[in-house]
């Protein structure tokens, strides 16, 4: 299969809205996205992504989530889905692994069918390799099956803080590489040397490396990369974008500035999700700043954004942003 044309610049994780009650909101989430879609910046929406609460998703959840995404962004933009199995990340209660392939079977078609432009899947930490099986292999034939469920590009999400013995290897990435549909992954890392050895492991084959990390994507790029999701990209994928052309155009002083640019913001936000929600409210996008709860001991909810914190950090922002648009 061909690298779709999406992966490519800016693939927004995207913020997922919520009503007081801590259901989906519909209407809100199409009218977040209809306030991303002005930076005309974004190449793929990625929906029920790690920055989008993902393990706090039930099967109904994901299902409507995609329907209205998929309905909404219909030719504007290209749309992935998040289908792995229902889990909340608890490494001690780990889901039943029949149940849990299952479900992302039975997501994946449905997200396929809604029309979805790629169907993304998580490293499956909530699984364990039978006896005697190593974890490359263990890799391999979990995706070898998710991709024999369904003819749509799939992607692998390396998420931050994947237990270090289901991280991908550059041995592991050129077999996973070599399954038909298996596009692309991105890797949540900013481990410039891990990163340079993945991206240079998959450099003559038909797959997207995607950097999980904005703070490294000048490095990304360096070793061959040409896409990125972190919070950025839903954030200030102008500046991300521009750090990109700016690349290809042999201007690395522009480039390197905007990696600059993007890592400041990246470190001096003081909650992304409820600072660009709450933006985008003042530009007339109407939504609420609701956040489920994690329910998960090992995920720490975030701290809400003072209105103190927000106006600082708008006006920064703002001051950055200006340079690019």
């Amino acid at each position: 299969m061909e690298v779709p044309g999406y992966i490519f610049g800016c693939i927004a994780p995207t913020f997922t809205v919520f009503n007081d009650d801590g259901t989906l909101d519909d209407a809100g989430q199409s009218r977040l996205i209809d306030f991303m879609l002005e930076s005309e910046s974004i190449s793929a929406f990625f929906i029920r992504s790690g920055m989008g609460q993902m393990y706090c998703f039930g099967m109904d959840d994901t299902k409507q989530i995609a329907r209205n995404a998929c309905a909404h962004l219909k030719g504007k933009a290209a749309v992935l889905i998040g289908c792995s199995g229902i889990w909340d990340r608890n490494y001690d209660k780990r889901p039943d692994p029949v149940l849990y392939k299952q479900q992302a079977i039975e997501l994946s078609r449905y997200a396929q069918d809604l029309g979805a432009d790629g169907i993304v899947h998580t490293i499956p930490e909530g699984l364990v390799p039978q006896q005697g099986e190593s974890m490359d292999d263990f890799l391999v034939h979990y995706f070898e099956e998710i991709c024999a469920s369904v003819s749509a590009p799939v992607l692998i999400y390396q998420p931050p803080g994947t237990l270090p013995e289901y991280c991908v290897t550059p041995n592991s990435i050129v077999r996973l590489a070599e399954i038909d549909n298996l596009a692309g992954m991105k890797v949540s890392t900013a481990d410039g040397e891990y990163l340079f050895n993945l991206v240079r492991a998959v450099k003559d084959k038909k797959f997207g490396y995607i950097a999980g990390a904005e703070t490294v994507f000048y490095a990304a790029l360096a070793a061959g990369a040409r896409a990125c999701i972190g919070q950025g990209t839903t954030v200030n994928p102008q500046i991300i974008r521009a750090m990109l052309d700016r690349f290809l155009a042999g201007d690395l002083e522009g480039a390197m500035e905007a990696q600059e640019d993007t890592n400041e913001l990246v470190y001096t936000c003081p909650n992304a999700v409820d600072f660009f929600k709450t933006y985008a409210v003042e530009k007339g996008y109407a939504m609420g700043l609701y956040a489920r709860p994690s329910g998960n001991p090992y995920i720490k909810n975030r701290v809400p954004i003072t209105k103190e914190a927000y106006e600082i950090f708008k006006r920064r922002y703002e001051e950055l942003l200006a340079k690019y648009v």
